[in-house]
């Protein structure tokens, strides 16, 4: 995104060259069976299934509470600080031998999506990285536990800024190479990697980013979570660290436009037929789910209610308002008119993901429509910000090709 205060701005977006470390195909074998969807999306069930498939996926450190046994009195962190140490020893896991930028290129057969991994400079209050969502304190409490105690950036946040294509020369050089990493993913999709060392071209990187605002798309939480570990440092005389950047993965969505999903809510203990008129709505009329309810509202303004069994959509009657999203108008309005309170809602990636929650807390399903980036910038640009999970992007990155570790950089 261009920078929209430039005349009060005066930090700068910054990537930097860092030492990356990866899965060792010598030690794991094919790599893509190590890798993970980013964390937020992952149920029990698709933790279990990327485990049976290889017993040492990168979720054994990205959620180590959710695979450690219960009868172990162990702090997870501290388990999966042990293990990333003996994965290291072990040459599971090895370092890059000096410090690199990566073009990060993935996607399938439709989709194509390449970007630029880096250590980003971490400015806090600058208006650099722009968060367009609230955070859950307990998740970032989680994240910043995890970095701390593993002192490492297990996966990049995923940033989007719009340089129309002012980065594309450095990104078709690498690509013009062999890769150092090119696997598929069990979910069918290509991942590609690059390591960018020439001064040259990283020199280009850093000037043809500097003036540009980004826009976090994905990891919210471990953004707040950088910014939280960089003050904790700070704060207790440790001064200049790597503790003062985070891993994130940025995309020019002027070339590499990404898809944006809604994400939506189950709301537990809850009927559908008991649900209130709500002044500014109306509510069709209850139809059976023969064939299941629709996958997403039809326009704007629109919300599906659904038990499983039946559905309803739920249209707003009021003008919308470009900087009010979907979202904000289901937590302000809709959930207090039904009196649900914010310990009854469940927040998922999919349809299919939200109607089974919603059927197995005795609940209803909320389905939203996806908003546009560009009302995403409308709301950061009026310097407000959305509920918590209002959105998701993606294609998102794979988790586990590329991570970086602390102590590499001491």
């Amino acid at each position: 995104m261009a920078r929209q205060h430039d005349t009060t701005v005066s930090a700068e977006l910054l990537l930097h060259p860092f030492v990356a470390t990866r899965f060792n195909a010598d030690v794991v074998g094919d790599i893509g069976q190590v890798t993970a969807p980013p964390y937020d999306v992952l149920d029990r069930r698709m933790v279990d299934d990327l485990l049976n498939n290889h017993p040492q996926n990168i979720v054994r450190l990205v959620l180590p509470g959710m695979v450690s046994e219960p009868v172990r009195s162990a702090n997870p962190y501290t388990l999966a600080a042990s293990l990333l140490e003996r994965w290291r020893e072990q040459g599971v896991m090895v370092s890059d031998p000096e410090p690199a930028l990566y073009v990060y290129e993935y996607g399938d057969a439709a989709t194509q999506v390449c970007g630029l991994v880096g250590a980003l400079e971490l400015l806090p209050n600058a208006q650099v990285v722009l968060p367009h969502e609230h955070v859950i304190p307990d998740i970032v409490a989680d994240r910043l536990a995890m970095m701390a105690t593993t002192r490492s950036n297990l996966e990049p946040i995923l940033l989007v800024y719009d340089g129309y294509g002012s980065t594309a020369d450095v990104l078709e050089d690498a690509r013009s190479r062999d890769p150092v990493t090119d696997v598929r993913a069990p979910d069918g999709t290509y991942h590609r990697l690059w390591a960018v060392r020439d001064a040259v071209d990283i020199r280009a990187v850093r000037q043809t980013l500097a003036p540009h605002q980004a826009l976090i798309a994905d990891g919210h939480h471990r953004h707040m979570s950088y910014l939280q570990l960089r003050r904790r440092h700070r704060s207790t005389g440790a001064g200049a660290g790597p503790w003062d950047r985070g891993l994130a993965l940025l995309i020019d969505h002027s070339q590499f436009p990404l898809r944006l999903s809604a994400i939506h809510r189950s709301l537990s203990e809850l009927r559908l037929e008991t649900l209130r008129p709500v002044p500014g709505f109306e509510m069709s009329t209850l139809e059976p789910c023969t064939a299941g309810p629709p996958s997403a509202p039809a326009r704007p303004g629109q919300f599906i209610v659904s038990d499983c069994s039946q559905y309803a959509v739920i249209s707003s009657t009021r003008r919308r308002d470009r900087t009010v999203s979907d979202a904000e108008v289901l937590h302000t309005r809709l959930l207090p008119g039904w009196g649900v309170s914010e310990d009854q809602v469940g927040y998922h990636h999919t349809v299919k993901q939200t109607l089974r929650s919603a059927h197995q807390d005795a609940g209803v399903a909320v389905l939203l429509h996806p908003s546009t980036v560009a009302e995403v910038m409308d709301v950061v640009r009026a310097g407000k910000m959305m509920p918590r999970k209002s959105t998701s992007f993606g294609p998102k990155p794979r988790t586990g090709l590329v991570m970086r570790l602390f102590d590499d950089e001491m």
